[in-house]
């Protein structure tokens, strides 16, 4: 499912993905059961705890959201005082992932959620992909 050469490539998207967003402080792209398959700018093992956590977090808000709307959660968006966490699910033709980034709070919602959906698509584009392995 996530052979070398497609972990390769959405490795290559996420770090053009958080170059060219500098507020990014880390990323991380995990399965929904928390495994990481990619990450960017950790600094230790901290990468492996926020896909776990990203697995729980992402369970819960599909949960949430069915119940409220019958639909699944394409985004979900934490906020605090200096940071924002968001969550955004990335639906392929044969399996879910889910991109996590924690952002400082320098820049426009709007500008940094375009940037993410944009990152997102270009994940998908890698998922669907079946000439990767």
């Amino acid at each position: 499912m996530f052979g070398v050469n497609k972990v390769q490539k959405i490795n290559s998207v996420l770090q053009d993905f958080i170059n060219n967003t500098p507020q990014i402080s880390s990323a991380v792209i995990s399965t929904p059961d928390g495994f990481c398959i990619a990450s960017s700018k950790f600094n230790d093992n901290s990468q492996e705890k926020l896909a776990a956590m990203s697995g729980s977090i992402h369970s819960l808000a599909k949960s949430i959201s069915h119940e409220i709307s019958g639909h699944g959660c394409d985004m979900l968006i934490l906020e605090s005082n200096l940071k924002k966490i968001i969550w955004c699910t990335i639906q392929a033709e044969t399996t879910t992932v889910v991109m996590t980034f924690i952002s400082e709070d320098k820049k426009l919602l709007g500008e940094l959620l375009l940037s993410a959906k944009q990152c997102c698509k270009l994940i998908q584009k890698i998922l669907n992909d079946n000439q990767l392995n």
